[in-house]
């Protein structure tokens, strides 16, 4: 039985809340996303005040920071060398995106996550293996987006469940997702040239007003966009590649399987949300 909305704002399209692993089983292979929760999200990790985190990530030469304006495409100019020279209090206040996605170096004792892997990644991939799942690829990104800053219009090479940390995100998909993007797009996929299409309406997304502690499936291949509010939004999203449940991969993951297999690509460009 459907739940009542928790964002009553989103009338039209009364989100999906998933809250049992038997639920997900159904779910997690469709092209819609959904709201996490309960049972699902075996996980809690507390991260250390967000101008500390920005901090640490900056300083680091992997870490991507491109200007967070908001568009019809992504916009991946690097801008790193101007947001460094800020003071930390400044550069929060400017327009920006910051992502990281090697996250792994930042678990280790006076880092900003400091035991991340054990409560948070640990539990999440022994639940997943509970309930019937394999995967080849499971590990942190993080994203962090300025005042009304955004992560336009792409898709992403896996599947991802996003976790809201600070501020909030408006988190929009598409209802029919394969009418925006079919196979011929899916597969040959450029993220430079995906151009959010003119003739999408607001009637035609699904989105979710995500808050601090909300936990949303993103599917993979499906183009979606995401929008910071009032305040700077953090959120730490765990990418998954070659995942299956029983066996069996995602439709969208087995026809990309299938044709990179008779046509070699080279490996895809990181977006995120």
């Amino acid at each position: 039985m459907q739940k009542p909305s928790r964002y009553p704002d989103m009338a039209l399209h009364a989100p999906t809340l998933v809250d049992t692993w038997q639920e997900f089983q159904k779910r997690w292979a469709g092209v819609q996303n959904f709201l996490m929760a309960g049972e699902c999200v075996p996980f809690d990790f507390k991260l250390p005040p967000l101008a500390r985190v920005v901090e640490e990530l900056r300083a680091d030469a992997d870490a991507r920071i491109t200007p967070g304006t908001r568009s019809d495409r992504l916009e991946l100019a690097d801008v790193a060398a101007a947001f460094r020279a800020l003071p930390v209090e400044r550069a929060l206040e400017s327009s920006f995106a910051l992502a990281h996605f090697q996250l792994a170096r930042f678990d280790a004792p006076g880092k900003f996550l400091h035991g991340f892997t054990r409560a948070v990644m640990d539990p999440w991939q022994q639940a997943l293996q509970a309930n019937g799942f394999t995967f080849e690829r499971c590990y942190p990104i993080i994203f962090i987006s300025g005042k009304g800053c955004a992560t336009n219009y792409h898709m992403d090479f896996s599947h991802v469940l996003a976790w809201q940390i600070c501020g909030t995100k408006r988190f929009c998909g598409l209802q029919d997702p394969d009418r925006w993007a079919p196979r011929e797009v899916r597969v040959d996929y450029k993220p430079e040239g995906f151009t959010k299409p003119a003739a999408l309406t607001e009637s035609d997304a699904l989105c979710y007003e995500m808050r601090p502690g909300d936990v949303l499936w993103n599917a993979l291949l499906t183009p979606h966009w995401v929008e910071a509010g009032a305040e700077v939004a953090m959120s730490i999203n765990l990418s998954h590649g070659g995942i299956r449940y029983r066996g069996e991969l995602c439709p969208h993951e087995a026809e990309l399987m299938a044709h990179r297999g008779a046509n070699p690509v080279a490996a895809p460009v990181k977006a995120g949300g």
